[in-house]
């Protein structure tokens, strides 16, 4: 009986992992080495070998930053540098399609942890400003030194309308 029983559970397992389909690949996209200056695409589960186009995208706008085209390996993954300024972005997506098509096959969207600076372009400003504070400056004591108070007062000599002060003298009876 314990045979039996040992033998029918050793042949439901084997029918089972015979008739079991290998698992798919689970599509995955995802970004890493987010830096203002690009950011790194991967992928996995993939059709193996075939050539897929890559775009990172500002999702506020809907522009593209950057494009490209990958190829598979046999794994059916794919890893692809874009460099691209991401300054004064908080968000950027990356989209994965097959040529000639407009659905896409995956696509991934990732937030920094704080937008990137602004992109810093034009002449140094320090000089200017530092003669702006440094006239702004000296004009300030001037106008201090022209309207300071001097002590001026007007003299005491001249007439007078009232006659001085004098006290009576009271004499004795």
């Amino acid at each position: 009986m314990r045979w039996r029983r040992a033998a029918t559970i050793g042949l439901t397992a084997f029918a089972l992992l015979t008739l079991a389909q290998p698992a798919g690949a689970v599509t995955y996209v995802g970004l890493h080495d987010l830096t203002c200056n690009g950011a790194t695409t991967e992928g996995t589960g993939m059709p193996e070998k075939s050539r897929l186009d890559v775009q990172l995208v500002d999702p506020a706008s809907d522009k593209v930053l950057s494009s490209g085209r990958v190829t598979t390996s046999a794994s059916g993954a794919f890893e692809w540098r874009a460099k691209a300024s991401l300054s004064g972005m908080r968000a950027v997506r990356a989209i994965v399609r097959e040529p000639g098509k407009s659905a896409p096959v995956a696509w991934v969207e990732h937030s920094l942890a704080r937008a990137c600076p602004l992109a810093d372009t034009g002449p140094n400003r320090t000089l200017p400003l530092v003669g702006v504070g440094l006239s702004s400056f000296t004009l300030g004591v001037l106008v201090l030194i022209a309207f300071a108070y001097q002590g001026r007062h007007a003299g005491a000599g001249g007439r007078h309308l009232a006659a001085p002060y004098r006290p009576r003298q009271t004499s004795l009876r």
